[in-house]
C-alpha cells in the first residue's frame, strides 16, 4: 500500500501546486504544517481524501484534524475523551458506511485508523511535574488522524464513480478535497454537504 501512496504523493503536489486557492490557504496557515503528514495544512474544517487504483487494487487515504472527527484536539484525559475515541473508532472501522464504490466490486482486505497524536493521557500529563505548562500545550496542540482502506475490486475497469459520506458521517468535515489517481488518470475534486459523489471519468 506504501508505494500507491508514494506515488499519489507526487502527483497530489502537482495538483496542489495548480490549484490557486488551495495555495492561498497552504500559505496563510504554513506554520501549522509540520503537525499533518498530509500536504495540505492543519485546517479546522477540513480534511484530505487520496485514493489510488492500481491494478485490482485500491487504496483509501483519510487524513483530518482530530477536531473535525472528536469535536477536540487535546490528548484523552477522562473516560469521556476516550469514550469519544472508541465511538469515532468504530465509524472509521466500517467504511461500508463511508464509501461507496459503483460498479467495481470491490471488497475490503485491509483497514487501519491511528489516533496515536492523542494517546497522551491526562493521567499521564499528571505525573509530569511541569503539569500547567504540558497542560497548556496540550490545548493548544493540532493533532490529526489518519485512517487506511485497502480493497481488492474484481472489475476494476468498470469501477467509475463513488459516493463519499464522510461529510453526512462527521459534519464538522465542510470541505473534503479528493485527489485521485486511477491507472492513466488523475484528478482532484472538493466534496461537501451539498456534493458528495466522485466522477473518475
Amino acid at each position: 500500500m506504501r508505494q500507491f501512496f508514494q506515488k499519489l504523493a507526487s502527483v497530489s503536489l502537482v495538483l496542489a501546486m495548480s490549484t490557486s486557492a488551495f495555495g492561498n490557504e497552504a500559505t496563510k496557515h504554513s506554520e501549522h504544517s509540520e503537525h499533518s503528514e498530509s500536504l495540505s495544512p492543519h485546517i479546522h474544517g477540513k480534511a484530505e481524501l487520496q485514493i489510488v487504483l492500481e491494478d485490482n487494487q485500491l487504496s483509501v487515504e483519510l487524513n483530518s484534524p482530530a477536531m473535525n472527527l472528536l469535536g477536540f484536539e487535546h490528548g484523552i484525559r477522562n473516560a469521556k475523551d476516550q469514550l469519544v475515541v472508541e465511538t469515532v473508532r468504530a465509524r472509521l472501522e466500517n467504511p461500508n458506511d463511508l464509501f461507496f464504490f459503483n460498479y467495481g466490486g470491490c471488497v475490503l482486505e485491509q483497514q487501519s485508523a491511528d489516533f496515536s497524536d492523542l494517546l497522551i493521557t491526562h493521567k499521564n500529563v499528571q505525573a509530569n511535574h511541569e503539569h500547567h505548562e504540558n497542560h497548556k500545550q496540550d490545548n493548544n496542540s493540532h493533532n490529526d488522524i489518519k485512517a487506511t482502506y485497502l480493497y481488492h475490486c474484481d472489475k476494476p475497469n468498470s469501477l467509475h464513480s463513488a459516493v463519499i459520506r464522510l461529510l453526512a458521517i462527521f459534519p464538522n468535515i465542510t470541505s473534503l478535497q479528493v485527489q485521485w489517481i486511477f491507472h492513466n488518470r488523475q484528478g482532484v475534486t472538493t466534496l461537501s454537504h451539498e456534493h458528495n459523489e466522485i466522477n473518475f471519468r
